[in-house]
C-alpha cells in the first residue's frame, strides 16, 4: 500500500513523522531538491535535509533533470524513502514530466517506498497545480503547458496556510478554485498522511 507523508515544511513535523511512519536509522533517502533551482538561497531545503540526517537516515541528493525514467528507477529502487523538497511547483512539474519521474515513482510506491513531500513536493501529488500560480511563478517553467499533477490524492494541497504574507493569495485561490477542485489548507505544523488506503489530517 502507498505511504505518502505530505507537509508544508518537513522540519516542523518530525515528531508526527516518527509517530506515524515506521522508520529506522540507516534507512536510505533519495532527496530531490530540483524544485529549488529557481531560488538563489534555499534554507528550507537545507533544513529539511538536516532534519532527515538528524533522524539517522542515509540521505543522498538526486536532481531529476537530465534523467530518464529508467535511470531514475535504477537509482530510487535502492532507496527506502523518496523525499521531494520545496521550491517552485511549476518548475518541478516540468522536470517530473520531462524525466519520466512519475512513471518510476508509481512503480516504486507499489513496491513499498515511502514518499515525503515538502511544500511543492506535496502540491505535486494532487490533481492539478494551477491553483498555486499566485504563490509560485509559472514563468519559471515557460514550456509547461498542462498543469495536471500526479493525481495520487484527490485534493489540491495549499501549504503554509496561516502565514500572514500568504493571506491574500489564499483568499484569492479559494475564491477562484474552490468550485473546481477540492482544496486542502495545510499549516506548517500539519500533515496529510496517506497510509493503508486512508487519508488522515494530522494536526
Amino acid at each position: 500500500m502507498k505511504t505518502l507523508f505530505l507537509t508544508s515544511a518537513f522540519k516542523d513535523v518530525i515528531d508526527k513523522f516518527k509517530e506515524n511512519v515506521s522508520v529506522t536509522p540507516g534507512m536510505k533517502v533519495a532527496f530531490i531538491p530540483t524544485a529549488s533551482d529557481t531560488y538563489e538561497t534555499k534554507p528550507w531545503v537545507d533544513n529539511d535535509r538536516q532534519a532527515l540526517i538528524n533522524l539517522g537516515l542515509d540521505v543522498e541528493d538526486l536532481d531529476i533533470k537530465d534523467k530518464n525514467q529508467d535511470e531514475l528507477y535504477d537509482f530510487l529502487k535502492n532507496k527506502d524513502i523518496i523525499f521531494v523538497a520545496g521550491g517552485n511547483t511549476f518548475y518541478l512539474l516540468y522536470y517530473v514530466k520531462q524525466s519520466g519521474f512519475y512513471g518510476a515513482l508509481s512503480k516504486l510506491l507499489d513496491e513499498g517506498k515511502i514518499y515525503i513531500g515538502s511544500s511543492a513536493g506535496s502540491v505535486l501529488v494532487g490533481p492539478n497545480i494551477e491553483p498555486v500560480k499566485t504563490m509560485d511563478d509559472p514563468q519559471d517553467a515557460p514550456e509547461l503547458k498542462y498543469f495536471e499533477g500526479l493525481g495520487l490524492i484527490d485534493m489540491v494541497l495549499l501549504p503554509h496556510y496561516g502565514k500572514e504574507k500568504y493571506e491574500q493569495q489564499y483568499q484569492d485561490i479559494i475564491k477562484e478554485w474552490s468550485d473546481k477542485f477540492k482544496l486542502q489548507l495545510l499549516k506548517d505544523d500539519e500533515v496529510i498522511l496517506v497510509k493503508d488506503g486512508e487519508v488522515k489530517i494530522l494536526d
